[in-house]
């Protein structure tokens, strides 16, 4: 059993935008017998995460969100919204499952799961195995920062536990185990016109890099010869604490290559 209680995170030092706390009505509207529990600054505390410790140290709030909603729906249990999502209906028929999502639908790109809405009895076993897979990496590594996106560490995840192989049918309700299930995007990811739909992920990715960064050559570890591809128009550059760009060749209108000085 689900318990009513809703998980979101926000760390970092900024306030909530508009567009944020008119989502968080949105789930105050439909859900309004639900706890809501925001995880923030002082969540970390009793946490400790090498992946998530260097993510927050580089001010990558997305990141540490990434490995907080795992660890809030494991501990307590309930259901997990990003901050970009509206609700739209109620979710208390969901509530009997042990683990629920939906499939991703994003700029015709299809996935086997959303992690902007994810529901998980307390002491979830998916949850668990996916929090095993932030045991042993690091969000810093020699190329610069891990910024492979917890969609794609879910992917690959779903892809050897269940055997899920793209291309995904995004349409269909998938049955994980007993009691376990994927639903259609159109549930709680991208509404489609005349399908019932639950909650709306926006995708309000401006944490996301706007750049890909590939590093070619360091010299010393203080001068890095490093390849930029844009791919985003949204989001910062793709750079450690102590870093700075100090000269850089344009190839074309995506991609150029640039010297940066790391302090």
């Amino acid at each position: 059993m689900i318990p009513k209680k809703i998980h979101y995170v926000w760390v970092g030092d900024k306030p909530k935008p508009q567009f944020v706390l008119d989502c968080i009505q949105t789930w105050k509207k439909f859900l309004p017998d639900y706890e809501i529990v925001e995880w923030g600054n002082q969540s970390l505390e009793g946490i400790h995460n090498d992946y998530v410790d260097e993510a927050f140290k580089h001010k990558k709030w997305a990141f540490v969100s990434d490995y907080l909603r795992l660890f809030a729906l494991y501990n307590e249990g309930g259901i997990y919204l990003d901050t970009d999502v509206e609700v739209t209906n109620n979710f208390d028929k969901f509530l009997n499952l042990d683990f629920f999502s939906c499939y991703e639908n994003y700029k015709q790109q299809c996935y086997p799961i959303t992690s902007a809405v994810m529901g998980a009895n307390r002491q979830n076993k998916i949850i668990l195995e996916l929090l095993r897979e932030y045991e042993n990496i690091h969000f810093e590594n020699k190329n610069g920062l891990n910024l492979e996106t917890n969609i794609i560490k879910i992917t690959r995840y779903f892809e050897d536990k269940f055997g899920f192989l793209p291309p995904y049918n995004g349409y269909q309700q998938s049955e994980l185990t007993h009691n376990s299930c994927i639903f259609p995007f159109y549930y709680f990811c991208t509404p489609e016109y005349g399908k019932t739909n639950y909650a709306i992920h926006h995708f309000n990715g401006s944490w996301l890099p706007s750049h890909s960064r590939k590093n070619k050559l360091s010299i010393f570890g203080k001068i890095i010869f490093a390849r930029l591809i844009k791919i985003r128009e949204k989001g910062d550059l793709p750079m450690l604490d102590g870093e700075k760009i100090i000269f850089k060749i344009k190839i074309s209108s995506q991609k150029y290559y640039c010297v940066i000085l790391k302090k």
